[in-house]
């Protein structure tokens, strides 16, 4: 899996891609000019208005969109290599499992764990909060 963004983001679209590749263990890609290979699952942090909205995840002519925005930024600047949990009740926290490619379970004591409900994402790290999301919707296939 990598990250990216649009290929003209705003500062704040970078550091949402790299603070997410950072806390997920993944590489963060410069986009400018690339395009996306379709060997990789690309997360790509796409902006309205110069703010970021949302994630696509691209992968093999499929795109899968996750709106959201952005209440609460930290500093994810220690890529680990453990892997996150993602923790909560009910269908939302499955389908944002299924969508970073991560274990679900309904209640977790590890230290990295992502907190989804029906309206927010939250990423911890050892009890500290790193980034919050506010869903905008339900996570929808693009045509």
């Amino acid at each position: 899996m990598r990250f990216t963004t649009s290929r003209k983001p705003s500062p704040r679209a970078r550091r949402i891609a790299k603070t997410l590749a950072n806390y997920l263990g993944a590489d963060y890609i410069t986009r400018g000019k690339s395009g996306l290979d379709g060997d990789v699952i690309w997360m790509v942090v796409v902006e309205d208005h110069g703010n970021p909205s949302g994630l696509s995840r691209r992968h093999g002519g499929e795109e899968d969109i996750l709106g959201f925005s952005v209440s609460f930024e930290g500093d994810a600047k220690r890529r680990r290599t453990e892997r996150s949990v993602v923790v909560g009740d009910g269908v939302v926290a499955r389908e944002i499992a299924e969508f970073f490619g991560l274990e679900y379970a309904p209640s977790s004591a590890t230290a990295r764990e992502i907190r989804a409900d029906g309206r927010e994402i939250e990423f911890f790290d050892g009890g500290d909060l790193v980034l919050r999301l506010n869903i905008s919707g339900r996570i929808y296939r693009a045509e």
